[in-house]
């Protein structure tokens, strides 16, 4: 394989650009490595447990009460304690998507169950999905999902979180890449929060802070937020942690500058791939997946470029990758050798 279990270069190999993870091209804002630093003063004492600033100004910023936002060490470490403090005996999950969802459900004796996405549907979640939520505790979504990066229509999210409040499942969406998509307002799971819906948001990505480790979940419920913020260690995330995230919260202009270069980069990539002869699935996010050669991830190790193998996601096999929206130049570069690759 040629990454571990996820994204990033997390086995050492000797690349100049990494493709496998899905962070932001334009880095973290400058406004947040400041704050990062400046915090440096609060190293020495504990973090704030309970993540009181950070989760005041989430709170204003999303409209929904500070009650009910839990912070966390990254939105991996939300995935396991939500598990872990909901204790579901059966849950529904769709394949091909983000593997912790299974491990966390599976370290905790919860069984299990896949909802296949379609190829011929490019992978898009259906109405389908309704038909499988009854007989679960909880069900699982990504929106945009990982690794096809497609977004839940709006309408089908509501019919879901409905069928899931009817049927007594929590309805957990993990919105880690929401903010890569211009129109978000629009199409957040926030729209249509009940008792039984919990949204998990993630600044690792847009704000290229995969090292600090911040996440957060916005539950329907206080007494879910309760119980997910009592299970897991104490001091979940650090001062530094806590600064960049609130500083994060004020780079609108971040945002938008970001959301302008990946929609015309991830049209230009697409395109580029599509002439080529690659199978191409929509994305309205910062990634891409596609099907070609199973070497060509090996291959492009050549040129020291790293993208991401799908061989170890269910659903999908070693001939399906998944690819970041970066630079225009790394892109024309990827571009490049993949061309060389399947011409050669």
């Amino acid at each position: 394989m040629l990454n571990g279990h996820h994204g990033g270069n997390d086995l050492g190999l000797d690349i100049e650009i990494d493709f496998s993870a899905n962070l932001n091209p334009l880095g973290m804002p400058e406004a947040v490595r400041g704050a990062v630093i400046r915090s440096a003063d609060e190293w020495e004492r504990y973090p704030d447990p309970c993540c009181r600033r950070l989760r005041s100004k989430l709170a204003e910023k999303l409209g929904v009460p500070f009650e009910r936002i839990v912070c966390g060490n990254g939105a991996d470490d939300l995935i396991y304690r939500i598990v872990s403090a909901l204790r579901p005996e059966k849950a529904l999950v769709c394949s091909p998507s983000f593997s912790e969802y299974g491990k966390a459900l599976s370290e905790n004796r919860c069984v299990v169950i896949e909802h296949f996405l379609r190829e011929d549907s490019s992978f898009r979640l259906t109405q389908s999905i309704l038909e499988d939520i009854e007989g679960n505790d909880i069900v699982i979504l990504a929106s945009p999902n990982n690794p096809t990066g497609l977004l839940v229509e709006p309408v089908l999210l509501e019919r879901i979180a409905m069928q899931c409040l009817r049927k007594g499942a929590y309805l957990l969406c993990d919105e880690s890449f929401i903010g890569f998509a211009g129109n978000s307002g629009e199409r957040t799971a926030l729209n249509c929060m009940n008792e039984s819906v919990i949204v998990l948001r993630s600044f690792t990505k847009l704000f290229a802070m995969a090292g600090l480790r911040l996440g957060y979940a916005v539950c329907g419920s206080i007494a879910a937020a309760e119980r997910i913020a009592d299970t897991g260690q104490y001091w979940s995330v650090s001062a530094p942690a806590q600064a960049a995230g609130a500083a994060a919260l004020d780079e609108a202009d971040h945002v938008r500058k970001t959301i302008g270069l990946i929609k015309n980069e991830r049209e230009y990539l697409a395109a580029e791939l599509a002439g080529m002869g690659v199978k191409v699935f929509p994305s309205d996010v910062n990634y891409i997946l596609f099907k070609a050669r199973k070497e060509l991830g090996g291959l492009l190790l050549k040129d020291k470029i790293l993208i991401r193998s799908c061989a170890d996601y269910s659903g999908l096999g070693d001939d399906y990758f998944r690819v970041a929206v970066r630079t225009k130049r790394e892109n024309m570069q990827l571009a490049a050798a993949i061309r060389r690759i399947l011409n050669g």
